[in-house]
């Protein structure tokens, strides 16, 4: 009880919680208590459920690989990233897009960097930008399998033009390449319609930087920060589901920083006590080469881990075919959150062509509660980068900047974690929070 009060007093600031936001806390505890309490009836709940409900069915594949940006460039080719606090918009233009059926896909031009820079600048039209390269056949899950037909590429943008075409573009940035597809109907009504109301903008310019297309956030603007009441699965849950066949107590070893727990056959799961775990499969099924069965079988790897609606707010965010790694991130309003763990919030990686290594976090975003905390402000994207030069960095070490939400444990309570939003700087092979390296936290 003394617990629920800290959370309940820190810096609301004479913000009164509603009643069933109340409700909801003393839920999530006394369920959380249950869970730590008699973690095996939890066990024998999760085995049930798990049994009878697909967890793949519960979150579709396209609903993890939908795109995470939308772009609006009007008439005029100004350009505003669009939000929306009240609805996820990309659900809402997925909606839209549900009944698309395509009559051709064929490849307008590679190579043409100037083909490929006027169709960034299209104006009348919304582009759907993914975090990193997807396969076309994925996407095409989006909108109904209505691509699945197309083309064995990846893209990383698509634009849609408000005219009378029916045509979308789908674009690679490696290389140029663009798709042309013909729709029978792309619902542009219905596109208008779901950006027309209480959508914010952030005003953006796509450009060409070192050749590669860049998110320019031309002037500054605000962003709110979260909180969030987050659950801790029990480790008993991932025991149970990960390794069935663990009977033998002398398989279970406590160390330090950690709880080992090995089958002796070919698999390993490793709890941290900073709240993150690793599990190692050394017979996983059929491993392939192919980009889009990689994706998929990754869904399902996923899937395997995720319960109940774990996979509400996960998204796709990288793919390193270098280093044979999958990263997922949380998002929040569209954008990702950084630092759940030092991995994102579920990373799967290839080992040796022949093992698959995932790591993962055993904390979930739950319930959102107002943090009382002002809007803060953010800098332009040449502001960030000219900051970062007097600083001392490499500018030509720089590489992708993204918006997104840094993770912090509260003080107060270890059941709260507050959202701050913030730059992220790709710098010397990692993502850094864009404060610390100004601060040299770290650095």
């Amino acid at each position: 009880m003394n617990q629920l009060r800290r959370i309940f007093g820190m810096k609301i600031k004479n913000l009164i919680l509603p009643g069933l936001l109340g409700i909801a806390v003393v839920v999530s505890v006394a369920l959380s208590s249950s869970i730590w309490i008699n973690p095996a009836h939890y066990r024998n709940s999760q085995q049930t459920s798990v049994s009878n409900n697909s967890i793949i069915d519960n979150k579709p594949m396209s609903y993890v690989y939908s795109p995470t940006q939308l772009i609006q460039t009007d008439e005029n080719g100004k350009q505003n990233m669009l939000t929306n606090h009240s609805s996820n918009l990309i659900s809402e233009i997925g909606n839209q897009m549900k009944n698309y059926d395509s009559k051709s896909v064929d490849r307008l031009s590679s190579g043409n960097i100037d083909e490929y820079k006027k169709l960034l600048e299209y104006k009348n039209s919304i582009i759907l930008n993914y975090p990193s390269k997807i396969s076309i056949k994925i996407f095409s899950k989006f909108i109904n399998d209505s691509l699945s037909k197309g083309p064995n590429d990846s893209i990383n943008r698509i634009v849609i033009p408000f005219d009378d075409s029916n045509e979308i573009y789908l674009m690679r940035d490696n290389g140029f390449h663009i798709y042309k597809a013909k729709f029978k109907n792309t619902n542009v009504s219905g596109l208008k319609e779901a950006i027309k109301n209480n959508v914010g903008t952030i005003p953006v310019k796509i450009k060409l930087i070192n050749k590669t297309p860049t998110i320019d956030f031309i002037k500054s603007f605000e962003m709110p920060q979260y909180g969030y009441l987050i659950n801790k699965t029990s480790q008993n849950y991932y025991v149970t589901r990960l390794l069935p066949n663990l009977h033998n107590t002398n398989n279970i070893k406590h160390h330090r920083n950690s709880v080992v727990y090995n089958d002796q056959s070919s698999k390993q799961l490793t709890f941290y006590n900073s709240g993150e775990a690793e599990y190692f499969d050394s017979r996983p099924n059929f491993i392939s080469s192919d980009f889009t069965q990689t994706l998929i079988d990754s869904y399902k790897n996923i899937s395997k881990l995720s319960i109940s609606d774990n996979l509400s707010n996960l998204r796709y965010f990288s793919y390193s075919p270098k280093n044979s790694t999958i990263i997922y991130r949380n998002y929040v309003e569209g954008f990702p959150i950084f630092n759940q763990n030092q991995y994102g919030a579920v990373q799967i990686k290839l080992v040796d062509n022949t093992s698959l290594r995932y790591n993962f976090s055993l904390n979930n975003l739950q319930i959102p509660v107002p943090t009382g905390g002002p809007n803060i402000k953010m800098n332009t994207t040449k502001e960030v980068v000219n900051s970062l030069s007097k600083a001392g960095y490499d500018v030509k070490k720089i590489g992708p900047i993204e918006l997104g939400y840094q993770w912090s444990n509260s003080k107060d309570s270890n059941i709260l974690v507050t959202l701050q939003p913030t730059w992220f700087v790709y710098y010397n092979g990692r993502w850094n929070n864009y404060n610390q390296m100004i601060n040299k936290v770290g650095y």
